[in-house]
Parts: C-alpha cells; structure tokens; sequence
C-alpha cells in the first residue's frame, strides 16, 4: 500500500463534511481545506488526491487552477462544480488546465467512492514507490512484500513466518499500514482484489483472517474485528 492524503477543497461546509465521512468510513486517509493556497501548503513534500471546487476563494476560473497546478508533480486534481455552473466549455477548460477528471457536486457517493479509487488505483504507482517493508508501530512486527514473509518479536528474538499466502500477506500489510484504524471489508475488498473484488463476499475475507490469525499465533490478537464494519491491527498496551 501506498501512503497518500486526499484533500477536499470547498466552500461548501456540507459537502466538505459529507464526503469526508464517505472517505473516512473507507480509511481513506482525508483532509477538508478551504482553498487551493491552503492545499499548497498542505501538501508541501507529500503526495496524493485532491477534489477541488470550482468557487473557492482563490479558483475561480480554469487560469486559477492551471497556474496552481503549474509545476506541482505531487498532486492528482479532480475538479468539482455545481451543475448549475457546468457548460461544456468550461468542463474542458478545466481538464485542459490540468484537471485529471471532473464531477459535479451533487454525485451520488457512491459513484463519488468508485471514481476516486479508480483514480487512486491509477496514479498510486506514479506518485510514490510502494512500501516494500510494513512495520507495526511498536517495532515488532514486519510485512516484507519482496521475500513475501512476515516477521515477528523483532525486539526480541526475531522468527520468520514463510507459511503465508499472498492474500494473507497482502491482508496484514493493509492492516498494518492503516494500525489503530478501522479497516472495511470494502476496502480490503478494493485494495487486495482490486478489478475481482465483485466476485469476493465477506466470508471469504473472514476466513482469510481468521487462518492469518491462527498462523500469527500470539500475534494473531492484534486483529481486532471491527463488528459490522471489519478489521483493525491493534497491539493491546502493556502486552
């Protein structure tokens, strides 16, 4: 996985806060600001998605959102607008200023979330190189995605586990990248089975954990379920 920020940049306090929660109930990790000066600021030395609504303070035209895209290779822009403001002229002003995509404010949120993955499944391999090495906050844990092995007590005496499949591998990577968050079955759908992820239903998912926990052993409790959400790698303090 990837670590990226998606920034949503509004005038608009309600749409700012509902697609936030959208975002976050997929652990996405998310950021509302208010406008595109704020955005630079945020996103100096990082990388990542930023929705940005035609109106804000400081973009308030296509030249607005070109001269602020000028020269930054770090950020991915979807341009938002209301309908009433959408022409066909001015929806290709936007892209040929920069714009990767454009939507409109009122789309429905579940098209919102389909169409932002796919853009994050597309440009994730160009804004940074993936993490080949996953650790665990405390240090104890490592998912190396190269040698496809996981290991363990690293602050103490250090074992390898090589009996993992991929899909429990990749699983704990996920977990681990995102620890103390809630991870959905969605998105572990989207992330591990990506284009398949249809053909996948909870239960497969579960029963993926539960063999991942029984070969952790001991670290195998981290695995928290989340009930009627999913999943969370949380190391209880003190053990």
């Amino acid at each position: 996985m990837v670590d990226f920020i998606l920034w949503i940049v509004s005038d608009d306090p309600r749409l700012s806060e509902a697609w936030y929660r959208v975002f976050s109930r997929e652990c996405i990790k998310v950021e509302r600001l208010g406008t595109l000066q704020a955005l630079g600021q945020a996103s100096e030395g990082l990388k990542g998605l930023a929705l940005v609504s035609l109106g804000v303070e400081d973009m308030q035209s296509a030249g607005d959102l070109k001269a602020f895209i000028s020269g930054r290779k770090n950020l991915s822009v979807i341009a938002v607008a209301p309908p009433q403001k959408a022409t066909n002229q001015m929806i290709t002003e936007l892209l040929e200023s920069g714009a990767d995509d454009f939507i409109l404010a009122d789309i429905d949120e579940r098209v919102l979330l389909s169409k932002t993955k796919a853009h994050l499944r597309r440009i994730l391999p160009n804004l940074t190189c993936s993490r080949t090495r996953v650790m665990s906050k405390d240090g104890d844990l490592e998912v190396d995605r190269v040698r496809r092995v996981i290991r363990t007590g690293l602050g103490k005496k250090p074992s390898s586990l090589g009996n993992i499949t991929p899909k429990e591998l990749d699983i704990l990577a996920t977990l681990v990248c995102n620890e103390e968050h809630v991870v959905t079955r969605s998105f572990l759908m989207d992330e591990i089975w990506k284009e398949k992820s249809g053909q996948v239903n909870c239960e497969t998912i579960d029963k993926h954990v539960e063999t991942l926990r029984n070969k952790l052993g001991a670290y195998g409790k981290n695995i928290k379920t989340v009930y009627g959400s999913g999943y969370m790698y949380r190391r209880e303090a003190g053990k």
